[in-house]
């Protein structure tokens, strides 16, 4: 027979770990391009699930709008995160910064909404920055896919 009070300690567990995942908002941790010299995150001592992309510092993650599949540099879904930058800033960020992470641009629109478009190795990733009065800064929208393959 089970005691009693252990299966309240499994229900308070559980509760613990679902009233967690369901924040809104997690802040990332700022990450740097590859060989960059000065600014470089320590990745052992923080839990780093996308490393492919800049994220700047004060960087928020809309976990209920994000569906992240895989870690690291093979990561795909849509990130959505804030950035308590400009829209103009943000836009510069990836522009600038995309490159450094081995980012190829396609093709980019600066606009009231602007988009951005990458590729690199067999993935392709599109980056979206809204303005946002919900929140100061900016709101973006980051869609990671593998390339689609050519039929012939």
């Amino acid at each position: 027979m089970q005691h009693p009070i252990s299966g309240l300690v499994v229900l308070a567990s559980i509760v613990l770990f679902v009233a967690q995942a369901c924040d809104k908002t997690t802040s990332l941790t700022e990450t740097t391009a590859p060989n960059a010299i000065d600014g470089e995150a320590d990745l052992d001592a923080t839990f780093q699930p996308i490393t492919d992309i800049p994220i700047p510092p004060g960087t928020t993650l809309d976990a209920q709008n994000s569906l992240i599949l895989g870690t690291g540099d093979q990561w795909t879904g849509r990130l959505v995160i804030n950035i308590n930058q400009s829209h103009s800033e943000a836009f510069a960020l990836y522009t600038t910064q995309m490159p450094q992470f081995g980012w190829k641009p396609i093709a980019s629109v600066q606009s009231g909404t602007s988009l951005l478009t990458f590729i690199r190795g067999n993935r392709a990733t599109t980056i979206e920055i809204l303005d946002s009065r919900a929140i100061s800064g900016v709101l973006v929208r980051i869609t990671m896919t593998p390339q689609a393959q050519k039929i012939n």
